[in-house]
């Protein structure tokens, strides 16, 4: 039987992980395959502390960084922010980031807009390179800009990726879901036009079809 001692311990990493999860912006179908491959249950509730613990390590290699003081300034949860870091993240997962951190993504929000956090992308600022809108809201800046980052490495990471769903396909390593997940991504057509958003829907379903639902863990 537990001790209380434990009972609290597990209670503290529950909620760890719940408050990784959301500010890493993770949805339920990849937070279940995380649980599942790092811990060995899609449930925490039926999880060992030491899977516990081995979710919580790999999210924090995923950028989760944990606060050391209360003092220490809140994390933004909006949906903008949650935007923000899934870009970094995928950024890091294309080798166009070395560093996933929260730290790291707060010094490239700093340079790009001049605050210090996440949290703080409210308001506008002032973009001298561009001569058609000088003032542009600090979330939509970001955003925009890691998008078009994303968009130089984006289409020949997903021709790397379509001969490896191709090769899997051939072996008959493909479940009927991940088929479905490769149909929907080759059916989609891409050219530069198009832009990141329709990119990032086939790299998504590239990814699941080769079972990667979440960037791979980092050195």
């Amino acid at each position: 039987m537990a001790t209380a001692k434990q009972n609290a311990y597990r209670t503290k990493l529950i909620k760890l992980v719940h408050v990784a999860r959301r500010e890493l912006g993770l949805d339920e179908p990849t937070y279940r395959a995380i649980l599942l491959a790092q811990g060995g249950q899609e449930s925490l509730s039926s999880m060992p502390i030491d899977g516990m613990n081995k979710v919580l390590d790999y999210l924090k290699a995923q950028g989760f960084r944990l606060r050391k003081t209360s003092g220490d300034r809140k994390q933004a949860t909006g949906v903008d922010a949650r935007k923000v870091r899934a870009l970094w993240l995928l950024l890091h997962e294309l080798g166009a980031v070395r560093d996933p951190s929260e730290a790291a993504l707060t010094a490239y929000v700093q340079r790009m807009t001049g605050v210090d956090d996440v949290q703080w992308m409210r308001g506008e600022c002032y973009v001298a390179s561009n001569p058609q809108k000088h003032w542009q809201a600090r979330a939509e800046l970001v955003i925009e800009t890691l998008k078009k980052w994303g968009m130089r490495f984006l289409p020949g990471a997903i021709v790397q990726l379509k001969d490896e769903v191709h090769a899997r396909h051939r072996q008959g390593l493909l479940t009927q879901e991940q088929r479905e997940c490769a149909r929907q991504a080759f059916e989609r057509g891409l050219d530069p036009n198009v832009g990141f958003d329709a990119h990032n829907f086939v790299w998504d379903n590239l990814r699941a079809a080769v079972g990667r639902p979440f960037p791979p863990r980092s050195n």
